[in-house]
């Protein structure tokens, strides 16, 4: 490991990490950054004293925790894997440790943690119009079993979300309010036309039958590596809104997580077509694994299908809540 750097004060770096956190008047609180294999990392202990967080460091994890224990981060040292309150997410890049000290990338405070933590990072926006994409359809079945086609499942799905988050006051929209054919160019144009304010794709997910669980994904920041692989230096449309597309994703897997209490497969970032090409925060959930027996049979029905759209609804709530706060 490559370990320099001097210690920074904390609105210099702040500046140099595109924000600033809350009141700066204590001018001794500083926050150093090391170089690790040429990149950028900042120390942990720094970023909880700043956050008034108790820092424990063992060989394996690194956790951060307030004294009312409501806020609670954990993260693997060598992995890029963190959890905040019970909730799984992805790291860009792994989390390095060197004796006490324990060290996250820059570029994952800024966009995967400092989201989570403070409202004031988020960009505000409207909330005109809310887009939910119910995946595949027509001739595109998406995954299928004997019993279950994931297009169907979609769809039963967005129109639970729909009529929820219209009870709450919401304008909204389907990308398909029947079993049509619609490209990922269509849904995505459709959004953009509509003038969506928030783009929620709905899918099931099929593997090996012994997987499970849920998995939420936003939008990869340029020149990062997606949770699965795959790197492009270039902005999308979609990296207009980093921060907001991690903590629309956050909010969102968390509240389906705690009605369907489906294994926790994290919050992850991909470079899929619609997360690409839309102009605006958004989101595709994997709702579960119609190849897994249990699972499978369990995506079909209807409580099932109500808890997810509950849990997202929930999300949308919670994120929306949030950006009303930014800039305060």
């Amino acid at each position: 490991m490559n370990f320099r750097g001097p210690c920074f004060k904390l609105a210099v770096l702040l500046l140099l990490l595109g924000g600033v956190i809350g009141d700066l008047s204590a001018a001794d609180t500083r926050i150093r950054y090391t170089w690790i294999q040429s990149r950028r990392y900042i120390y942990l202990r720094d970023i909880a004293s700043y956050y008034n967080l108790d820092c424990f460091v063992t060989k394996e994890q690194t956790v951060l925790t307030s004294k009312d224990r409501k806020r609670r981060l954990v993260f693997t040292h060598e992995k890029p894997l963190g959890d905040y309150n019970g909730v799984k997410f992805y790291l860009l890049y792994p989390i390095q440790a060197q004796g006490i000290q324990s060290y996250i990338a820059e570029e994952d405070f800024r966009l995967s943690v400092d989201p989570l933590l403070r409202a004031n990072t988020l960009r505000k926006h409207s909330m005109k119009l809310i887009m939910i994409d119910p995946g595949h359809g027509g001739k595109d079945l998406g995954g299928n079993t004997r019993f279950a086609r994931e297009k169907d499942i979609t769809l039963a799905t967005a129109r639970r979300v729909l009529r929820l988050l219209r009870s709450k006051g919401y304008n909204v929209a389907l990308t398909r309010t029947v079993d049509q054919d619609l490209s990922l160019e269509d849904r995505t144009d459709y959004a953009r036309k509509m003038g969506a304010s928030l783009f929620i794709s709905i899918h099931t997910n099929m593997a090996s039958p012994a997987v499970s669980g849920l998995e939420t994904f936003c939008m990869t920041p340029a020149g990062a590596s997606s949770t699965h692989g795959g790197v492009k230096k270039e902005k999308e449309p979609g990296n207009s809104y980093d921060t907001n597309n991690m903590a629309l994703a956050f909010e969102v897997h968390r509240g389906i997580l705690r009605r369907t209490k489906s294994a926790d497969r994290g919050v992850k970032r991909a470079r899929f077509y619609v997360l690409r090409r839309v102009y605006c925060p958004a989101i595709l959930i994997e709702t579960g694994f119609l190849s897994n027996p249990s699972e499978g049979k369990r995506i079909q029905t209807d409580w099932f299908q109500q808890m997810v759209a509950e849990g997202i609804v929930e999300g949308v709530l919670r994120y929306h809540s949030a950006i009303l706060k930014a800039g305060k």
